[in-house]
C-alpha cells in the first residue's frame, strides 16, 4: 500500500512541477496573472509542499530541527499556492465580483490565524512531528476552500461552454480543459477532504495505509487531468475534436 501511495504521489509531484514551471515561463513571457497564479500554485503545493511535508512526517531518523524546518517551508508554499488558486479563481471566473476579493483577502488571513494558532498551543513542532494541534487540522480544513472554489467555477463554466460547443461556438478543446481542470480540483479537494477527516481523529494521512490507498488512486487520476488539461498530447486533442464533430451531426 505504501508503493501505491508512493506512486500516486510521485506521479501528481512529477505533473505539478512540469506543468507549474511550463506555466510560470509562459506567465514570464506573457506577464499574465493566471498563468502566474496557477502555476505558481502548482509548482509550489504539488511540487514541492507535499514532498516537503512527506519527509517531515517520515522521516523519523532525522534530526527534530531539520524536520521542524521542512515541515514549516511546506505549510508556507501551501499557503502561498492556496492563495494563489483563490487569485486565479477571482481574476479568470470573477473579475468583476465584489466578493471574489474579500473571500481571497478573507482566506488568507484565516490561513495566518490558524498558523498562529498552531504556533501558539501546542506548537509548529506538534504539528510536524505528530500531526497535533487545532490550529493544524483548521489549515488543512481551509485547504479545501480555494479547490472547491476551483472546481465549482470550472465545471460551472464547463457545462455553459459544451452548450455552446454544440452550437459550435466553442472550442471543444476549451471546453474538454475546463471539464478535466475542474475534475481535477474535484480530486484534490476529495484528497483534502479525506486528511482533514482523518487528521481530527488523529490519522495522520501521510503515513497511514488508508492515507495510502486513498492517495495512489485519487492522486493518479489528478495529476492525469491536470497533465492532459495543459499538455495533452496530440492524439488525445484530435480525439476530443472528433468526438466534439460527431456530436454536431
Amino acid at each position: 500500500m505504501e508503493l501505491l501511495g508512493a506512486i500516486g504521489g510521485a506521479s501528481f509531484i512529477i505533473a505539478s512541477l512540469v506543468i507549474g514551471l511550463r506555466l510560470l515561463l509562459l506567465a514570464w513571457r506573457t506577464r499574465e496573472l493566471p498563468e502566474f497564479a496557477i502555476g505558481l500554485a502548482l509548482f509550489l503545493m504539488g511540487g514541492f509542499a507535499y514532498p516537503l511535508l512527506s519527509v517531515a512526517r517520515l522521516a523519523t531518523g532525522m534530526h527534530d530541527a531539520l524536520r521542524l524546518g521542512l515541515f514549516f517551508v511546506s505549510v508556507l508554499f501551501n499557503m502561498s499556492g492556496m492563495v494563489a488558486v483563490c487569485v486565479f479563481n477571482w481574476r479568470v471566473f470573477r473579475p468583476r465580483e465584489r466578493w471574489a476579493p474579500l473571500l481571497t483577502a478573507g482566506f488568507t488571513f484565516a490561513l495566518v490565524a490558524a498558523l498562529v494558532l498552531q504556533s501558539v498551543t501546542p506548537g509548529l513542532r506538534a504539528g510536524a512531528l505528530y500531526n497535533e494541534g487545532s490550529g493544524l487540522h483548521v489549515f488543512i480544513t481551509l485547504q479545501g476552500v480555494p479547490l472547491a472554489w476551483a472546481a465549482f467555477e470550472s465545471l460551472r463554466y464547463y457545462r455553459l461552454l459544451a452548450k455552446r460547443s454544440e452550437l459550435g461556438l466553442a472550442d471543444p478543446i476549451v471546453v474538454d480543459r475546463m471539464w478535466l481542470w475542474g475534475s481535477g480540483m474535484f480530486l484534490a479537494l476529495v484528497i483534502n477532504v479525506f486528511s482533514a477527516v482523518l487528521g481530527f481523529f488523529g490519522v495522520d494521512i501521510a503515513v497511514s495505509p488508508a492515507g495510502s490507498l486513498a492517495i495512489a488512486p485519487l492522486g493518479l487520476m489528478a495529476a492525469g487531468c491536470v497533465w492532459l488539461a495543459f499538455l495533452p498530447p496530440a492524439a488525445y486533442t484530435r480525439r476530443v475534436t472528433a468526438r466534439a464533430a460527431a456530436s454536431r451531426r
